[in-house]
């Protein structure tokens, strides 16, 4: 086992971020470092080898991860940084070539995967704020006993649940399991998105009853 997998089983991030000083409430969430104003404390930490997530800015990743982004370190520096400051004890080994390829070959594909995983999740939070937006302006209508819905209404309320679910799956499991699946192929633009919102307006809604 090398010396990022012994920290990471070792330690939690919560366990380094108190470590560094930052207060983290019961609820597991503490005030970002990288983004100012963070006033509500939007960097939600998870158990056990779960990281960090911040709803506002996006940052996320392992204890490792926290560490370089914190001190402004590559991987090598925030490891060794991490086995110093908490005393582990751990040592480099010196693996054969047969043995480095694989492990730079495995290397290559994770990032592969991180950064799939991390296209899903930014469109996806895209997905989310689009869906919002078009469930917050196409209010149901009441007349009377009767209420009117939009049909893109209708179809936020039908999405957002799901993208959600999908989001907080996503930041709970480190997106292990979401580097190859999204669940939306077509992404709507911005430019769409704003015409969308401009020109549909709910000038035929569909009736409840």
């Amino acid at each position: 086992m090398d010396m990022a997998q012994e920290i990471r089983q070792r330690l939690t991030v919560r366990e380094v971020v108190e470590f560094y000083g930052f207060q983290v409430n019961r609820s597991g969430f503490m005030k970002c470092p990288w983004h100012s104003g963070d006033h509500t404390a939007s960097l939600k930490l998870y158990d056990g080898q779960g990281g960090f997530h911040c709803f506002a800015c996006g940052a996320h990743g392992s204890v490792i991860d926290f560490v370089m982004r914190l001190f402004d370190l590559n991987f090598r520096q925030a490891i060794l940084r991490i086995n110093a400051d908490f005393r582990l004890g751990l040592t480099e080994s010196k693996p054969d070539r047969a043995a480095q390829s694989a492990t730079l070959e495995a290397r290559r594909k994770e990032q592969r995967k991180n950064a799939q995983a991390e296209a899903n999740f930014r469109f996806m939070i895209r997905e989310f704020q689009y869906w919002k937006e078009i469930r917050n302006t196409f209010q149901p209508i009441r007349q009377g006993d009767v209420v009117f819905y939009h049909p893109l209404y209708v179809e936020a309320v039908k999405r957002l649940p799901y993208i959600e679910y999908w989001l907080d799956d996503f930041v709970e499991k480190g997106g292990k399991e979401h580097w190859g699946t999204c669940p939306f192929t077509q992404e709507t633009t911005t430019s769409q998105q704003r015409n969308l919102l401009n020109t549909c307006m709910p000038t035929k809604i569909i009736s409840s009853s």
